[in-house]
């Protein structure tokens, strides 16, 4: 089967688990004979790229710091354009679905690319796909600034037909509550883990000295804050044999302010970015997973790592992951509290709760039933059925073009229109 891959940035250029994922199903598809070849955007620095991974896109990087216009009229110029349309990318896309001819598309992260007009462009080429949702990406290609203008939602909710792969029922929920339906097939497939298994010999929990870790984007979003302010209510509880680890790029540098404030240098940590390599390795050097994330988390992969390595995940009780993670099974559970957070620790460092159990059987749920082994025949099954659909009335990739220009010059005179009112 010809498969082409769409995604806003490919690795070694990515932002995140998102850009991952998508080559890890890239690389997996190759492995099981398929044709495959990735469209993506030009990368922000300079990077190698073997023959099947097309570099041709142009990226408006919004997550940059000086990613966008800073005048009012150029940055909803540059958010329109890596939202709503780039008529420079639905060229490139058909350009490159006419020199490949792909029997599907696999489409992954398009915000930054005007990612509703190359969903579009391939309803209107009439192209099957297969869109894996690892965040709200329809929310985004409807609105500006957060918020959906329901006009688009509508046009989405009417014509963008095909089959989706969400990481959660949440995250459906989510979407469809912003006022967007997703019409066709939709599929409720979790992301995944790759890697071997190999021998898990690890101590576990008996007492003493409590191991706690966290890793991601270090910031009140995910519940670093919550994190800080749970250590010092374990402290205050007369609890002071323990350490927080906390790895990643530190987003808010107040946070640091917050762990001296409570006096908390002995006890909290932050380590930095770890390469991802270093960190799959240094979860088996810790008893606890700290995952006090947002309730709109998708998913949460980080957590799942932790667990195939013997680290027991303590999860926000509402978020994606903890719909595939049964507390006091795999996991324990707990509110998005500091006290709720707090309370955990101390169930653990009292033996209320043991760890081993929970660790064993998380991780061999983990290997079994996220790695990628077992979730992409599932992928493969998708591809495969969208594929095999019936054509409809396809138009060209000429009418495809002039259409994206028409809408592009439209969005900027309305832009334009709006400013000067």
């Amino acid at each position: 089967m010809k498969v082409l891959a769409l995604s806003n940035l490919y690795p070694p250029d990515f932002i995140g688990g998102y850009e991952l994922a998508c080559a890890d199903v890239v690389d997996a598809l190759r492995d099981r004979g398929h044709d495959v070849r990735v469209l993506t955007a030009a990368p922000r620095l300079p990077v190698e790229s073997p023959p099947h991974v097309l570099r041709r896109l142009k990226l408006i990087d919004e997550w940059s710091e000086n990613g966008m216009g800073m005048s009012p009229f150029a940055f909803r110029r540059d958010e329109a354009e890596s939202r709503l349309v780039s008529a420079y990318n639905v060229h490139a896309l058909s350009t490159v679905l006419d020199e490949f001819q792909p029997d599907v598309v696999y489409v992954c992260a398009i915000t930054g690319l005007g990612g509703f007009g190359l969903m579009a462009c391939l309803q209107f080429l009439d192209i099957p796909w297969v869109w894996q949702l690892g965040d709200r990406v329809p929310h985004h290609l409807c609105s500006t600034r957060q918020r959906v203008i329901p006009g688009l939602a509508d046009a989405f909710s009417q014509h963008i037909r095909g089959h989706y792969i969400v990481v959660s029922d949440q995250l459906r929920r989510e979407i469809e509550v912003g006022g967007i339906k997703l019409q066709g097939h939709v599929e409720t497939i979790p992301n995944w883990i790759t890697g071997t298994c190999g021998p898990n010999q690890r101590s576990f929990y008996r007492g003493g000295h409590l191991r706690i870790m966290s890793a991601g984007q270090v910031a009140r979003w995910k519940g670093t804050d919550v994190l800080i302010e749970a250590a010092a209510r374990l402290r205050d509880a007369g609890h002071d044999d323990f350490s927080v680890h906390i790895y990643g790029k530190v987003h808010q540098p107040d946070l640091a302010s917050l762990i001296h404030s409570l006096h908390l240098s002995d006890h909290v940590i932050l380590q930095g970015v770890l390469p991802h390599k270093l960190l799959l390795e240094s979860y088996r050097e810790y008893d606890l997973f700290a995952f006090p994330t947002l309730e709109r988390e998708p998913f949460g992969l980080v957590p799942l790592e932790a667990l195939a390595r013997g680290c027991v995940p303590i999860i926000s009780r509402r978020c994606g992951i903890a719909e595939w993670l049964v507390h006091g099974v795999h996991c324990l559970k707990a509110e998005r509290t500091p006290e709720s957070f707090a309370r955990a620790f101390a169930e653990v460092i009292e033996r209320r709760i043991d760890l081993q159990p929970l660790a064993r059987r998380g991780a061999t749920a983990a290997w079994r039933d996220f790695h990628l082994d077992a979730i992409l025949p599932r992928i493969e099954r998708l591809l495969v059925r969208a594929a095999s659909q019936a054509k409809g009335i396809a138009g060209s990739a000429h009418d495809a073009y002039r259409l994206a220009r028409m809408a592009e010059q439209l969005t900027a005179s309305l832009i334009e229109e709006a400013i000067a009112a």
